[in-house]
């Protein structure tokens, strides 16, 4: 199964602040660079890097493995581990030589089409509101959403701005201490929702399954596990889509004894 583009984006957010970062499509998969330098494969939502020299006493004991049949192994990096996912890209890029550029084909002007994209309506430098954030979803779920967060655990969230260009732009984020307990990706008309459930999660959310909806389920289905966890990215369309979600939250983290 190839890699969820917002979890290319999420390992994406792990980086800022190194260098420049953005991430290709290549072959179905997809590589993520680092000052234009290619330093983490992603295949089946597993961020891999080569087996340099530099890393190993930083990545000794880390489990390797073939990006793809006929490749070398890589280390299998942890996206949860952001200090050491950064050592290693960090050290990766520093012996890693920039590629050599082709001669840019010549293409005709394409023309517009569609809205204008999210991150040029909110570039940067302009953070939105959560208000002017539901004004461009432009569905009452998102909104819905934001109220059972603050009624249930007392939060507010977090806008925080990604330079990824699989997802660049402003997303929300809800944590619980250090920890994320959902990403929210805009859409127009609707909104996609990450939920990181872990071993454990995942065991308890097996015995449960049988009362989530068939879309649902498939998509678990389709989620290849990491470290024994998973990394379940949902578009939130109906409010069936939207309860869902919840439940996967309340299985990260239980509601302070106050909430009301």
């Amino acid at each position: 199964m190839a890699s969820n583009p917002d979890f290319v984006n999420y390992i994406c957010e792990q980086l800022e602040g190194l260098g420049a970062v953005r991430s290709r499509k290549m072959f179905g998969e997809y590589m993520v660079y680092l000052n234009d330098k290619p330093v983490v494969i992603i295949c089946g939502d597993r961020p891999m890097v080569k087996m340099l020299p530099c890393l190993e006493e930083l990545l000794r004991g880390r489990p390797t493995e073939p990006p793809y049949e006929g490749a070398k192994n890589h280390y299998l990096l942890d996206p949860d581990d952001r200090d050491t996912l950064r050592q290693a890209v960090r050290l990766a890029e520093e012996v890693t030589p920039l590629p050599r550029k082709k001669a840019p084909k010549k293409k005709d002007p394409a023309q517009a089409e569609g809205p204008v994209p999210w991150d040029v309506a909110w570039p940067q430098h302009t953070k939105p509101a959560l208000s002017d954030i539901g004004a461009w979803v432009n569905n009452p779920l998102l909104e819905e959403l934001a109220d059972w967060m603050k009624e249930t655990y007392q939060l507010e969230p977090s806008i925080e701005f990604s330079r990824c260009s699989m997802d660049r732009g402003w997303n929300v984020k809800y944590k619980k201490g250090s920890r994320a307990l959902c990403a929210l990706y805009v859409r127009s008309g609707w909104f996609t929702a990450m939920v990181t459930l872990r071993a454990k999660e995942v065991a308890g959310l097996e015995t449960l399954l049988p009362t989530f909806s068939a879309p649902f389920r498939k998509l678990y289905e389709e989620t290849p596990p990491f470290n024994g966890g998973k990394w379940l990215v949902m578009d939130v369309k109906k409010p069936e889509q939207l309860e869902e979600v919840q439940r996967l939250i309340l299985m990260k983290a239980k509601p302070p004894r106050n909430a009301t």
